[in-house]
């Protein structure tokens, strides 16, 4: 009787349905599973492997380390504990995991196994295995975690992190970019499958000769038929086109504006997968509207706009869980100054900088604007160009002396700034 009340309220009211099994402390189950987001989306959509292979592929890329207030490594276990997760997996993998896993259900989980008080391996759970059990008190989000098919909670929440996409009708479950591009992907797929059907079951010659004449036999046509397929068929007769008899009218039946439309459609069905999933199409592969300049801006916009938010969701959602084993001063953070698009903005930024500082620009106004993230020296606020004259630049070794070993670190936070460019 409950599971069809609750069967009920899931069909007809779904805030009702939440409600129930927030009272009865119910697992909460994602609306799409890892199983159904494979087989329909990142199996069967070409669009939406690139998107979630290049995300995941971007995410697991960038190293992990334990930083203090300065941006500098402090040595602690929890680094190399992020290189190397646990026996059988590597960092890569476990990013790529987890990410590809957030991508298409919303939700991706690490079960902390501790020895000594200390985390001393980490391991992936399927987010169909895993469910959260939320809390009657408003001030204790959830209870734990449920595992398979149990209703009882079997890990604590401090025993798991829990990487989730933002949820603005649930706090403690996510939801993927899939699930909201869900019915275009279904639209491409139909699309796809209708087109595979139709050229398979059309049973529509290439084309038909008609002619203003009547034939005394079946036998008449074949043999003309066959002349005409000995003639023009096969890969070397390819769009040749010929005339014969006399009369003769040809009715063309290839390419029909349906066709086309449908050409059109799939186009239209790929960007706004691209869109959901924040991957400029050009940086996907796509070569009709792609030249090498816009290439590398789509590289730095799918940097930008996507790989470092999530980045930056990824690293408060582990610092939230190990703020137990972290040192007040200390933080999880990640590193993109060896990434090349990165890399690239940096350079192309400290370009702009030193024509800006050969013109009298204080290189305090300098490491404000760029963000430099370099400490301040002597004169640092002063200009070196004198009135009427050119003046000497410093020596720019010495400057870069005064740097940091955080600077990468600072490189990090001034990223975003990237986008002002």
């Amino acid at each position: 009787m409950i599971q069809k009340l609750k069967n009920l309220f899931s069909k007809r009211n779904m805030a009702m349905s939440s409600i129930w099994e927030t009272q009865n402390q119910q697992p909460i189950y994602s609306t799409y599973s890892i199983q159904k987001a494979t087989k329909d989306g990142f199996k069967s959509n070409a669009t939406v492997y690139r998107v979630v292979y290049l995300i995941a592929k971007a995410v697991a890329s960038v190293p992990w380390m334990v930083t203090n207030d300065e941006g500098e490594e402090t040595g602690s276990y929890l680094t190399d504990l992020f290189k190397y997760p646990n026996p059988y997996v590597t960092r890569q993998d476990l990013f790529e995991l987890l990410t590809s896993w957030q991508q298409l259900t919303g939700n991706a989980y690490m079960k902390k196994v501790k020895a000594g008080g200390r985390t001393a391996e980490l391991w992936p759970i399927s987010p169909d295995r895993i469910h959260p059990i939320p809390s009657k008190n408003v001030e204790e989000w959830i209870l734990g975690y449920a595992l398979d098919a149990s209703t009882k909670v079997e890990f604590l929440p401090e025993e798991i992190v829990h990487l989730l996409l933002f949820n603005p009708s649930s706090p403690i479950i996510g939801i993927a970019p899939l699930e909201a591009i869900g019915k275009t992907i279904d639209l491409d797929n139909d699309q796809n499958d209708w087109n595979k059907s139709a050229m398979q079951n059309q049973g529509i010659l290439s084309g038909v000769f008609s002619f203003k004449q009547a034939f005394n036999s079946q036998d008449q046509t074949e043999a003309i038929a066959e002349k005409l397929n000995e003639k023009y068929s096969g890969p070397s007769n390819a769009r040749r086109i010929g005339v014969v008899g006399g009369e003769a009218s040809y009715i063309r039946t290839s390419m029909t504006p349906d066709e086309m439309d449908y050409i059109n459609s799939r186009k239209f069905n790929q960007n706004l997968i691209c869109m959901a999933f924040g991957v400029p199409p050009q940086y996907l592969g796509s070569q009709e509207s792609s030249t090498y300049n816009n290439y590398q801006t789509s590289e730095m916009i799918f940097w930008v706009q996507t790989i470092i938010p999530l980045l930056d969701d990824i690293a408060d959602a582990l610092n939230h869980s190990f703020k137990d084993e972290l040192k007040p001063d200390e933080k999880l953070s990640y590193d993109i100054s060896q990434v090349p698009a990165m890399r690239q903005a940096l350079f192309d930024r400290a370009k702009t900088a030193k024509t800006l500082f050969e013109m009298g620009v204080p290189f305090a106004s300098l490491n404000s604007v760029f963000g430099f993230g370099i400490d301040e020296f002597a004169d640092w606020d002063l200009s070196h160009v004198s009135s009427g004259s050119a003046g000497a630049v410093p020596d720019a070794p010495a400057v870069r002396s005064e740097k940091k070993k955080g600077s990468l670190h600072s490189l990090r936070r001034a990223t975003p700034n990237l986008t002002g460019l």
